[in-house]
C-alpha cells in the first residue's frame, strides 16, 4: 500500500505565514509534480483552506475532527481547485479534544489508510493535541521564523521531537515574512542572514531561501470581496512568487529522496503492538476459567451471552464470569440474609440489575479470625469512586457453606488458589452481549486503570486510620 509523505507547518508563535505558506505550498507542490497527490488541512481554528480550496458553494458533511474518530481519512475528502484535495475545517476543535486519546492517533489512523501523495497539516499555534498529532506524524517539520521570539519557540517543538525519540533534524526552519529592505553593516546584511545565522548556531537546518514581506502577497487573504487567492495566479509578479517556487523544489526534493518514511515506521510500530495485544489477550483468555463461577454454565467463546458478570482478583491471577442469576443469588444469600420473602429479594433484585449498568461491585474479604471474616460490599461509579456499602460478617461453616451451595467465601477461596490470605478483593462489573470483549486491550487497559486507583484508595484509607 502506497504510504503518505506528511509535512506539517508549525509554529508556536502566531503571525509567522503558517497558513499562506501551508496553503500556497500545496498549491506549488501539486504545479510541479501534477500526477502526485497532494491533500491539505488545517487544526487551526478558521477556515482559509475551506475558503481557497471549495469549489462552488456545496460544503462537504465531513471535516478534521473526524480524523481522530475512526473514519477513513480516505473518506474525508473533498476534491479542491488546483487540483488539491483538502478536508474540511471544524470550529468545535477545541470542544472535542476529549475525543484525542493519544499523540499517535493521526499517524495510526492515516498509515491505515489508502492515502498516498503529500498531506500538508497546517497547525494551530500553541502545543496542543492536535498539534502533538501532527508532529508525531511528520516525515518533515517545516517552521516559519521572522525574529528572534519565533526562533525561540522552536525549542518547544525540538523537545516534543526528542521525548518521542525523533531526530531535531525532522525540524526545518524557513525565515518568513523577511522585509528586504532592512540593511545592517557588519557580516550579517539583512533579517535572513541573521536569523539563519542563529539558526544554525543552534543546532536548526534551514531551507535555502526565504519568504519575503510583500504588500501584494497580504493583500491577496484581505481583500474587500472577502475571498482568497493563492500567490501563483495573483501574485506571479512578485519576488515571493519564485521565493515560492525555490521552497517547492526543495520540498519536493526532501520526498524524493527520504520517501514517506514516518508513517512507515508508525505502521511497523502499530503491528508490533497489535501482536504484543494479541499475545495479552490470549494470555487473559488462558486465565480465565472455563465456566460460572457458580456453576457448571461454559462461557461461550464466539457466541452472545447476555447478563454475565465479569470478576477479577487485585493481583489478575484469577478471572472469570458469573451468570447474573447465579451471582444475584450468591449477594443475596451472604449479604441480604435479613431478606426472607421472595418479594423482597425480587425487589432488591431488581435494584441491582438496574444500577449494574451504571456502576461497579468491590468485594473484599478481612479475616477476622480462623472461623469468622468480614466481607464488604461496595458499588462504586465508573470511575472506581464508592456510592454506597455494607459490611456482613461470615463464618466458615454454617448456613454460608452448605454443601453444593456456593458462598462468597468459597469464592474468595476460589480466588486465592487455596492460599490463606488476610485480605482479599474482587472487582465486577456486568459485561455486553459478548463478555470477551472487556478482556480486549484497550477494555481491559480501563479495568485495570480503576482496580489500581481502588488499591491505592484502599493502602491510603489503611495508612490513615
Amino acid at each position: 500500500m502506497p504510504r503518505s509523505y506528511v509535512i506539517a507547518i508549525a509554529s508556536e508563535k502566531g503571525g509567522v505565514g503558517k497558513t499562506t505558506l501551508a496553503t500556497n505550498l500545496a498549491i506549488y507542490l501539486k504545479g510541479l509534480a501534477e500526477d502526485l497527490p497532494v491533500t491539505l488541512f488545517s487544526f487551526d481554528n478558521h477556515f482559509t483552506v475551506d475558503q481557497m480550496f471549495q469549489l462552488g458553494k456545496t460544503s462537504s458533511t465531513h471535516n478534521v475532527s473526524e480524523l481522530f474518530t475512526g473514519s477513513n481519512p480516505a473518506d474525508l475528502l473533498s476534491n479542491g481547485q488546483y487540483g488539491v484535495d483538502y478536508i474540511q475545517s471544524s470550529r468545535n476543535l477545541f470542544e472535542l479534544q476529549h475525543q484525542v486519546k493519544s499523540i499517535d492517533q493521526l499517524a495510526q489512523n492515516i498509515s491505515r489508510s489508502t492515502l498516498s501523495g503529500l498531506i500538508i497539516i497546517d497547525t494551530s499555534p500553541i502545543l496542543d493535541i492536535y498539534t502533538r498529532n501532527a508532529l508525531y506524524a511528520a516525515d518533515r517539520v517545516i517552521v516559519p521564523i521572522k525574529d528572534a521570539p519565533s526562533l525561540e519557540n522552536c525549542r518547544n517543538l525540538a523537545d516534543f521531537l526528542a521525548q518521542n525519540n525523533r531526530s531535531k533534524t525532522v525540524l526545518k526552519l524557513l525565515p518568513c515574512l523577511i522585509d528586504t529592505r532592512i540593511h545592517f553593516d557588519g557580516p550579517f546584511r539583512n533579517s535572513y542572514q541573521l536569523l539563519k545565522a542563529y539558526a544554525i548556531n543552534r543546532g536548526y537546518r534551514c531551507f535555502e531561501g526565504f519568504i519575503a514581506k510583500s504588500p501584494k502577497v497580504e493583500s491577496l487573504s484581505t481583500n474587500p470581496s472577502g475571498k482568497i487567492y493563492p500567490v501563483i495566479t495573483h501574485g506571479r509578479n512578485t519576488e515571493v512568487h519564485l521565493q515560492l517556487t525555490h521552497l517547492a523544489r526543495q520540498v519536493y526534493l526532501d520526498y524524493l529522496e527520504q520517501g514517506p518514511m514516518r508513517l512507515k515506521e508508525v505502521s511497523n510500530e502499530l503491528f508490533d503492538q497489535e501482536e504484543q495485544f494479541a499475545q495479552e489477550y490470549k494470555s487473559r483468555l488462558n486465565n480465565l476459567q472455563p465456566s460460572c463461577l457458580c456453576c457448571d454454565a461454559q462461557i461461550p467463546r464466539d457466541e452472545i451471552w447476555p447478563n454475565a458478570y465479569f470478576l477479577e482478583n487485585s493481583t489478575g491471577n484469577f478471572s472469570g464470569f458469573i451468570e447474573e442469576d447465579c451471582f444475584f443469588e450468591l449477594l443475596l444469600q451472604d449479604c441480604y440474609p435479613e431478606l426472607n420473602s421472595r418479594e423482597q429479594q425480587k425487589l432488591l433484585q431488581e435494584i441491582l440489575v438496574g444500577s449494574a449498568n451504571r456502576s461497579l461491585l468491590l468485594l473484599q474479604k478481612t479475616q477476622v479470625n480462623s472461623e469468622q471474616a468480614q466481607i464488604d460490599l461496595f458499588r462504586l461509579d465508573q470511575h472506581g469512586e464508592k456510592i454506597s456499602g455494607r459490611s456482613i460478617l461470615l463464618k466458615k461453616r454454617g448456613r454460608f457453606q452448605r454443601q453444593g451451595k456456593m458462598s462468597l467465601l468459597h469464592l474468595f477461596n476460589q480466588a486465592a488458589k487455596g492460599q490463606e490470605k488476610y485480605f482479599q478483593q474482587l472487582l465486577i462489573r456486568q459485561t455486553d452481549k459478548n463478555p470477551l470483549n472487556i478482556l480486549q486491550h484497550h477494555n481491559y487497559l480501563e479495568w485495570q486503570t480503576i482496580f489500581n486507583r481502588i488499591q491505592v484508595d484502599h493502602q491510603l484509607d489503611t495508612e490513615a486510620g
